[in-house]
């Protein structure tokens, strides 16, 4: 449970975002977490009872799995609930953020050093440019899995630091993982549209190549990607 919030508590700003798109399987979600183990989720994007602002890892993979089994369906998943889970906060110390009150027995769920920052991904296929834009939020945008984010460069209101020392920036580390692990089990994807091949950074796990041509809204737009 998140300690609440310090008497001289901070406000700082982080910049210089790294970011990682990721579509995976559910098992493969598993597999990642399993090698992150241990870190906490928090919902820092909802007002909550101090007791519910942690999300667990089991509730996490039973949503995202929910997700998966949407897309595999050839469905697209809108759920709410599936959409809370998927914009979280990862953190390898549970001090890095506190329980900000908000009216009476309510808490928002803020930071006090940098997180990896989860959140719903989607992309936007512009034919006419023949190029991908990720993180675009419109009506034609297309479900990818999550984005994963961290900052470099930390301001305290003071200094400006870099974050890459470990011992006064835990979840430098942690990114740091998250990325190890996306080189190794994960391939950039590059998706064909009529006579175009179009490779991007976005990534996806290997097993996704089983059932992604399931998925609703590429089909719509005539959308295949490359297997390796």
């Amino acid at each position: 449970m998140l300690s609440l919030e310090p008497n001289q508590a901070q406000s700082f700003s982080v910049s210089k975002w790294l970011k990682h798109q990721v579509l995976l399987d559910d098992s493969e979600m598993e597999e990642l977490c399993s090698h992150l183990t241990p870190f906490h989720f928090f919902n820092v994007s909802e007002i909550k009872p101090l007791e519910e602002l942690e999300l667990s890892l089991e509730n996490f993979l039973k949503a995202y799995q929910d997700y998966i089994e949407i897309l595999k369906a050839g469905r697209v998943p809108l759920d709410r609930h599936i959409q809370r889970h998927l914009s979280c906060a990862l953190t390898a110390d549970a001090n890095s953020l506190y329980a900000h009150p908000v009216g009476t027995e309510r808490f928002l769920a803020k930071p006090l050093k940098p997180v990896v920052q989860m959140q719903q991904h989607r992309f936007f296929p512009s034919k006419t440019a023949g190029t991908i834009h990720p993180m675009v939020m419109s009506h034609e945008s297309i479900h990818w899995g999550v984005q994963l984010a961290y900052p470099q460069i930390f301001f305290d209101g003071t200094v400006y630091s870099k974050v890459s020392d470990e011992a006064l920036f835990p979840n430098t580390a942690l990114f740091t993982k998250v990325v190890k692990w996306l080189r190794s089990a994960t391939v950039p994807t590059t998706f064909l549209w009529g006579d175009k091949k179009i490779s991007t950074p976005i990534r996806i796990g290997k097993h996704c190549f089983a059932w992604v041509h399931n998925h609703a809204q590429l089909r719509e737009q005539g959308i295949s990607i490359h297997v390796y």
